[in-house]
């Protein structure tokens, strides 16, 4: 055999170790498996990778029951759960387990490190402020102020044994952290299940467990357009934006994100991004620095460990927090 055959045949003996190699690859990693429901008002998506189909199914079988439990406890519409009877009960000291007084003890903590701007007692002046769909009807400047007398986490004292004392007539609204918890209940139910690698998704507020997980950041005013590409392994992060519930009148746009200062929506930014090591955290304080404005809410960023930030205000103009582009890839 000359010397030109016997290259031809180590070079066809390289393409077909690679082609071998590349089919062996494939049998040994399992397709990925996504599913969606809809909770909490939302599609909740999960997606497991590296895991064989029956135990992934398993895995996010678990998972969606556990979102169901979460939003039928929290859900503020739901007659036969707690939170809807607190609501609407006449108790002033009221006692809950672990598990929800654990949630108002975070919600307590981060209503602190904002400063106020994160307040999960305004339930008043959120049933007011339901203002899109068909035939919104903007609240009158009476209706606020009776709202704001019984709105306000000042409003409320926790005690230390499972209880809470509120004044008369205050409600607990946990809109903006119930997805957050909720997406890292899951993500504890598919770790549990032996899951390591996995994306959840519920209406924007993401987690994830592994690594090579990219998440684009919404455009507030062209939905189809990603601002910036972020690298996501084994974090979590929410946006708050304007752009999603709202009512526009007389050249004001009128949404659900509402400065528990003066009762009616914040007015400085149109979208915040946070990626922090909890979703509860991210969505929680996505609200807060919505509410601060970008420099005071970029300023409270830079005071947090493992926590960073993205702000569009108004105008258009991006504010990054310190370590904000440590996570970002930049679009083609």
């Amino acid at each position: 055999m000359n010397m030109k055959s016997k290259i031809m045949l180590i070079i066809l003996a390289a393409v077909i170790a690679l082609l071998v190699a590349s089919w062996m690859r494939r049998i040994r990693e399992p397709e990925p498996l996504k599913r969606t429901q809809v909770a909490l008002g939302t599609f909740v998506e999960i997606e497991v990778r590296g895991m064989q189909p029956l135990e992934a199914d398993r895995a996010i079988n678990a998972a969606f029951q556990e979102v169901r439990r979460i939003h039928g406890k929290y859900s503020p519409f739901n007659e036969s759960g707690p939170l809807w009877r607190i609501n609407h009960g006449e108790a002033e000291t009221v006692s809950v387990d672990d598990e929800f007084y654990d949630l108002l003890l975070a919600c307590d903590t981060i209503h602190k490190k904002t400063r106020g701007a994160f307040d999960p007692a305004m339930e008043a002046l959120f049933r007011i402020w339901r203002v899109w769909g068909e035939n919104p009807v903007l609240p009158s400047v009476e209706q606020v102020e009776a709202a704001r007398a019984k709105s306000g986490w000042h409003r409320i004292q926790l005690g230390d044994s499972g209880n809470f004392t509120r004044l008369p007539g205050v409600e607990i609204s946990l809109g903006a952290v119930a997805k957050g918890y909720a997406v890292d209940r899951m993500t504890q139910i598919l770790m549990e299940h032996g899951v390591n690698q996995a994306l959840l998704n519920a209406g924007g507020e993401i987690r994830t467990l592994g690594e090579g997980w990219v998440v684009g950041i919404q455009h507030p005013s062209i939905r189809e357009e990603m601002v910036r590409n972020i690298n996501l392994s084994g974090k979590a992060v929410a946006t708050s934006g304007d752009y999603e519930q709202y009512h526009e009148e007389q050249g004001k746009r009128y949404h659900h994100i509402l400065d528990p200062v003066t009762g009616y929506p914040a007015t400085e930014c149109r979208s915040v991004t946070v990626i922090a090591e909890t979703c509860i955290e991210a969505d929680a304080y996505a609200t807060g620095v919505f509410v601060l404005g970008p420099e005071r809410g970029v300023d409270l960023v830079n005071s947090l460990t493992g926590v960073e930030a993205m702000v569009i205000d108004r105008s258009g103009t991006i504010f990054y927090s310190k370590g904000f582009e440590d996570y970002t890839r930049r679009k083609p």
